[in-house]
């Protein structure tokens, strides 16, 4: 008989992508395990675009179609949500033959030795669960971190899902999961928000230096600061009456931050430029209603925070945030218009009923609240998976 012995574990946090909406997540459930674990607990974060070049290659390609053909993209997702079989099996089929081809297990051994479980943060790596378990033979778990689901998250080869809340957990059982295999943890976050939240918002308004009294206003467009027409946006904000003060975050976008310069200098009330921030979670805190493109993780940093929002369709972008705007607006935590210059009327009539606002202030938390924990609790459940993990003396490792 094989004696069980004591030894380290390791877990693979895995994704599939160069943007933020699946880098951030995963990025902030890498940190928590690696602050937070035992000393015989250690995790590594992989990014497949690292090691398959063609993949890498395809993954450029799709940025462009996102941006170009969003008619291609928009059909391909509501085709993915109707769970049409021939685009999913020809999908799965696809990636599988790439990875495969690009022998990405010898790679993933050779780098970084032997998982005993793995988390996937996207549905591209889902895709390829029965070519993981077949390479390690480990537990594969996945947090969604989509505020929708379609059927390439999902696969008979994973073990355990997160999802960011109850509504998806619904949506989620009608793919026949059970609810055993289900956890409503929310979205993994930057610590930061679920530090700011602790924070008096006066406070966080004088260390920023904008008037602690004012109704504020906060505007962001992407790391790029491409999405969102920010001149017609700002001219709308202004046709407000009641006083406000505006917060609006450029990216890189410096052109546009200087044409908004000329808008600062006619407005009535005041408005803040910004171009790249680190403190996100403090701007999200000490504003009243939060604008931006439907992105899933900006909407579920917002939701965590209990802000209400009003998204914009983005310029160019994926299909799927018109989903999320849906989920948003279903729900009553926001509102969703297609162009910025109606973006004053809706924040005005945010502001405006007291009671619209706080309805908006519960729901929205309602829907994003797990997400303040979820690091924590996707940690915390897989410990005891590999608490409950034999672990035997000839166990091979790389």
């Amino acid at each position: 008989m094989k004696r069980t012995v004591k030894q380290e574990r390791t877990i693979w946090i895995l994704y599939n992508s160069r943007k933020g909406g699946h880098t951030y997540p995963s990025e902030a459930l890498y940190n928590y395990i690696r602050d937070t674990a035992t000393d015989n607990v250690s995790v590594e974060i992989i990014n497949l675009l690292d090691l398959s070049p063609p993949i890498a290659f395809i993954d450029k390609l799709g940025r462009y179609g996102d941006l170009k053909l969003q008619w291609l993209y928009k059909r391909t997702y509501h085709n993915l949500e109707r769970e049409d079989r021939m685009l999913l099996g020809g999908y799965r089929l696809a990636e599988s033959l790439l990875f495969d081809f690009s022998k990405l297990d010898e790679k993933l051994l050779h780098r970084y030795g032997k998982p005993d479980i793995i988390v996937s943060l996207q549905p591209e790596v889902n895709v390829i669960a029965h070519l993981l378990k077949k390479w390690f033979s480990v537990p594969i778990h996945t947090a969604i971190i989509d505020l929708s689901v379609h059927g390439l998250w999902v696969h008979n080869c994973i073990d355990h899902y997160y999802v960011a809340n109850e509504p998806l957990k619904e949506r989620l059982s009608k793919y026949q999961i059970s609810s055993e295999k289900i956890t409503v943890a929310g979205m993994p976050l930057r610590i930061g928000f679920a530090r700011v939240r602790n924070t008096d918002v006066k406070q966080v308004k004088k260390h920023l230096n904008v008037s602690p009294n004012l109704p504020t206003i906060f505007i962001m467009g992407g790391l790029l600061g491409t999405m969102i027409d920010f001149q017609t946006a700002i001219q709308s904000v202004m046709e407000i009456e009641s006083p406000f003060q505006l917060l609006v975050i450029f990216g890189k976008n410096e052109e546009a931050k200087a044409r908004a310069e000329m808008l600062r200098q006619k407005s009535r009330y005041p408005i803040h430029l910004f171009g790249t921030v680190s403190n996100v979670n403090e701007m999200m805190w000490a504003s009243d209603v939060i604008v931006s493109k439907p992105g899933s993780v900006t909407i579920a940093e917002a939701l965590s925070l209990g802000k209400p929002m009003v998204v914009i369709t983005p310029r160019a972008g994926s299909a799927q945030e018109h989903r999320f705007a849906t989920l948003l607006k279903e729900h009553g935590a926001g509102d969703w218009i297609d162009s910025a210059k109606d973006l004053g009327a809706a924040v005005g009539k945010i502001l405006k009923s007291k009671s619209t606002y706080e309805n908006m202030i519960k729901n929205a938390y309602a829907l994003g609240h797990h997400s303040l924990t979820a690091t924590e609790t996707i940690f915390k459940n897989i410990e005891k998976v590999l608490q409950n993990t034999e672990y035997t003396e000839d166990k091979q490792r790389t």
